[in-house]
């Protein structure tokens, strides 16, 4: 990766704002996107139940949703490519509040359906829409060598607002009952998120311009599409990487499935919500870190990102291992934290390889595909390890999902000599 200064500058005008804005701006914005989606998180299950729905009817609910994002993940991105990122971001934003407003008045299987898959439609739009056109803002003024500090700071604000906003929405419907009685007990939760989301808006609006439009806009979308497709399978390296993705998927599927209940089993019940509610909450805090140590090691140390994500996945894949091996609550904390510090440093260096490697007037199909990815592997995890846990068990599943991302390490080291043409890296 070159770690040269550009060579030329663009200067800041109102319409493009300098670098100073630009991080500030896809922080906070990342924040508030993933804050208002954390209220809702810690009680997503029983505001279902809290609106009709029987225990078997979550999972098809959920399963629906997922269906909608998948299905809308790409076109969304080549939408956005074509018309404008900031025009498709707010429409995002228009459908998140359109979910709100459906869930509020909402009761039964097919109306809150409705309106989680509203939010779905919200989820495949602001996917790689905004996060591209700041990225190209970013590469413009400070060139490839920082791209590594735009990406570790809007890690860390998804990290942050995910953590604030899971937080706050474990005690919004408490202190919402009291304040209104006689209203649903989850109101509150959907009429903050519907604040944040003005407040997204606004910023969106009036700090962030969208670009001129490309010269490439006007192409078909059957064409954008293959030229899409051609940009991936024409570059190995980046063929390589999307491979990353779907293994990662693939493989936390075992993972975030299946702690609770290893946790509840080395409990010995599942009564102690709280300890469930600490792990959760060390979790994100070390992601959080991770995406805060990692550029500041790159940085020192000088190490090619691919050699530093190859070391990263084979560490994430020895801690979980020791977490399958565990036996008691502190030990299994320690190494689940453990793990996903590694695996939150690796996040930096991953999305910065992954941008340079992305066409600039492609960049939000493409991070839409990348998303796709993860989704599909996790899809097929979840098919793959919920076949083998009954024979296996939990710990063996995990065994086998260490070893499959043991054996995806090496993929980096291989896009490391597709991109600099040697025979090693």
């Amino acid at each position: 990766m070159p770690d040269t200064e550009p060579t030329e500058q663009v200067p800041d005008t109102p319409e493009r704002p300098g670098v100073r804005l630009i991080l500030p701006v896809a922080a906070a914005t990342r924040f508030l996107q993933w804050g208002a989606l954390g209220l809702i998180l810690p009680v997503s299950n029983l505001f279902r139940l809290s609106k009709g729905l029987s225990l078997g009817e979550l999972g098809f609910s959920a399963a629906f949703v997922s269906a909608v994002v998948i299905l809308l993940e790409v076109p969304t991105g080549i939408l956005a490519d074509r018309v404008g990122r900031k025009r498709v971001y707010l429409a995002s934003l228009v459908f998140f509040a359109l979910s709100c407003l459906t869930l509020l008045a909402a009761r039964g299987f097919l109306s809150v359906t409705a309106g989680f898959a509203l939010y779905g439609v919200s989820r495949a739009l602001s996917s790689g829409s905004l996060e591209a056109l700041l990225i190209d803002r970013y590469l413009a003024r400070e060139g490839e060598a920082r791209l590594h500090r735009l990406i570790a700071a809007t890690n860390a604000a998804d990290t942050a607002g995910l953590a604030l906003g899971s937080l706050a929405g474990g005690f919004l419907p408490m202190g919402w009952a009291l304040l209104a009685p006689g209203a649903g007990r989850y109101d509150g939760t959907l009429i903050s998120m519907l604040v944040l989301d003005a407040v997204l808006a606004g910023i969106v609006v009036f700090a962030v311009s969208e670009d001129a439009a490309r010269g490439g806009t006007k192409e078909g979308f059957r064409g954008f599409l293959t030229g899409s497709l051609r940009a991936v399978t024409g570059s190995r390296e980046l063929s390589l990487l999307l491979a990353t993705m779907i293994a990662w998927g693939f493989v936390f599927s075992a993972v975030e499935t299946y702690w609770q209940p290893r946790l509840a089993a080395i409990l010995g019940s599942s009564e102690s919500t709280w300890v469930f509610g600490v792990v959760s909450t060390g979790y994100f805090l070390a992601a959080l870190l991770g995406s805060l140590v990692a550029p500041l090691v790159l940085e020192r140390t000088r190490v090619s990102p691919y050699r530093f994500l190859f070391l990263l996945r084979l560490s994430t894949a020895g801690f979980i291992v020791l977490l399958a091996r565990q036996a008691s609550a502190v030990g299994f904390s320690a190494f689940y934290l453990a793990m996903f510090l590694w695996n939150g440093m690796a996040n930096p260096p991953e999305g910065t390889v992954l941008n340079l490697r992305i066409p600039a007037e492609r960049r939000a199909s493409l991070l839409s595909v990348a998303s796709l990815l993860v989704q599909l592997g996790g899809l097929g995890g979840a098919v793959t390890f919920g076949a083998l846990v009954g024979r296996w068990g939990i710990p063996g599943v995990w065994y086998a999902a260490a070893g499959i991302f043991a054996v995806s390490a090496p993929l980096y080291l291989a896009a490391r000599r597709a991109e600099t043409g040697r025979g090693s890296d």
